[in-house]
């Protein structure tokens, strides 16, 4: 039997505490709304989540309730029935979903267009038939707008 020695920690164990207890130090700036989301001034549907937590273009029924949450000045998004997951913004193609608050993304709203501060895009979707939401406005992607309810 082998034994591997951990891995060194990575920052001061002072910055090690304030990510655990900063979601406690942090503030709700608002309340929870559900999400509609637009391609090209029509409805497509709301904004929900799979079972793995990727964001997904979904009926109202199972839209993911929204709660704006300002830490530091930046504007987060959290589930509100789960507020350990932050809305977030994977690395490539720029899938969004719901991440601890290590991944957290913060957002930009300004009228009805969402943007993620990581990707810089706002969100979009690639097709129905795809159904995913991202914050990717390359070629192909359809932008969103949306409508908080």
């Amino acid at each position: 039997m082998t034994t591997q020695a951990p891995e060194a920690p990575t920052g001061s164990f002072k910055e090690h505490l304030e990510e655990q207890s900063i979601a406690a130090t942090a503030t709700a700036a608002g309340t929870a709304q559900k999400v509609e989301l637009f391609a090209k001034g029509a409805s497509i549907g709301w904004l929900g989540q799979d079972g793995g937590q990727w964001c997904v273009v979904t009926g109202p029924e199972a839209a993911v309730r929204l709660e704006p949450y300002v830490w530091s000045g930046v504007l987060y998004y959290r589930n509100a029935d789960d507020t350990s997951r932050y809305l977030s913004v994977s690395d490539g193609y720029h899938y969004v979903g719901f991440y601890n608050w290590i991944g957290a993304r913060g957002w930009t709203k300004t009228g009805n267009v969402l943007t993620s501060l990581y990707s810089n895009e706002q969100l979009s979707y690639w097709s129905s038939d795809n159904g995913y939401v991202y914050a990717n406005t390359g070629s192909g992607y359809t932008p969103l707008t949306v409508e908080f309810h």
